[in-house]
């Protein structure tokens, strides 16, 4: 697994790219050695899982969002701009970020453009840890740039240390992923949100943060949320409703996409429609839960050869849940009187 919270590993993401396998019938792959087709079934999955990023009109409207304040900031000197990713888990919310920064980053490579030469670091990625106070956060920044960080060094140190760094390397993007930890009913954490507004004022990046229900942690409140507020515009990753026909057209048309990315021999394109409302149901039109269905779905497919989904093991997986959660609210509640002895 890749450790992107380094320069080295996120590099290394950026330059994977994972092909999708050339498409074979369930002929061709019955023929296939014992070995063969487990490196073919590796090469779906890997495909499936990191391969085939599903481009959502919420991740799409992120990205153009993150582009306009990339361009904006770069010719603003103070109250740069930024952009807040919120959501309950499960919405996708990690892997929205990341592939933000991937694909900025491969776009400046592919036009040349002089952020991405050598020794340049156009994105930097960093998670905050849980309970993080300013210097534990500014550690982690070093970490991924590789800056050494003595005993001695004060935060103001290596607030420096790290400002100088991004600056030399030219980063436009700074994601900062888990920033739910920044809970600021904590005194460290006040501090660190205050350094990472420091920190943007330092260097030219713009400043991109993703967690978990960010608008209840307090970053958005008080004097120093109202700053972040107004500057930084909050998106909210929300499920897919299944109500109106326009939203059972975007649930159809994510469905088709992960169909896709399968690469299952004998799934007819476009026969996942038909269980369209078994897998809302089962997922809630949370996009991280389908992505998982389907590809669990997939994999015992493979194993057991029929190379497509099954949509009645949907129906009875829904079913036993309904089954499982009547149960759960109709049984009866223990009695906690106490029984008089006879």
């Amino acid at each position: 697994m890749i450790e992107i919270a380094t320069k080295e590993g996120w590099r290394e993401h950026v330059d994977t790219a994972y092909e999708r396998p050339a498409p074979v019938t369930s002929v061709e792959l019955r023929a296939m050695s014992f070995g063969d087709r487990a490196l073919y079934n590796q090469g779906r999955a890997q495909y499936s899982q990191a391969g085939a990023f599903v481009r959502t009109p919420q991740f799409e409207a992120f990205q153009r969002a993150v582009r306009d304040r990339v361009m904006l900031n770069a010719y603003r000197r103070v109250g740069k701009l930024g952009l807040i990713l919120s959501g309950e888990p499960g919405q996708g919310k990690t892997t929205s970020l990341v592939e933000i920064g991937r694909a900025h980053e491969r776009r400046r490579r592919d036009t040349g453009h002089p952020a991405a030469g050598p020794g340049m670091l156009p994105v930097v990625y960093v998670a905050v840890p849980a309970q993080c106070s300013a210097k534990a956060l500014m550690h982690e920044f070093a970490r991924f740039l590789g800056l050494p960080v003595l005993g001695r060094m004060t935060y103001g140190d290596l607030l420096e240390a790290v400002s100088n760094a991004l600056r030399r390397c030219s980063t436009e993007l700074v994601l900062v992923d888990d920033v739910h930890h920044l809970d600021l009913k904590y005194r460290q954490n006040v501090e660190a949100s205050d350094m990472l507004k420091q920190l943007s004022e330092r260097c030219g990046g713009t400043f991109v943060y993703a967690g978990i229900a960010v608008e209840g942690t307090g970053l958005l409140d008080g004097s120093r949320g109202g700053q972040i507020g107004k500057r930084f515009e909050v998106h909210v990753a929300l499920p897919f409703p299944l109500i109106s026909t326009a939203e059972k057209a975007r649930w159809g048309d994510l469905l088709l996409a992960m169909e896709s990315s399968l690469c299952l021999a004998e799934q007819r394109p476009g026969s996942i429609l038909s269980a369209a409302p078994t897998l809302h149901a089962l997922t809630g039109g949370e996009i991280g839960l389908l992505k998982d269905l389907l590809q669990f779905a997939a994999l015992s497919a493979m194993d057991d050869g029929t190379e497509k989904l099954d949509s009645a093991a949907f129906e009875r997986d829904l079913a036993r849940r309904q089954t499982a959660a009547t149960l759960h609210t109709s049984k009866p509640r223990r009695s906690r009187t106490p029984v008089s002895a006879a």
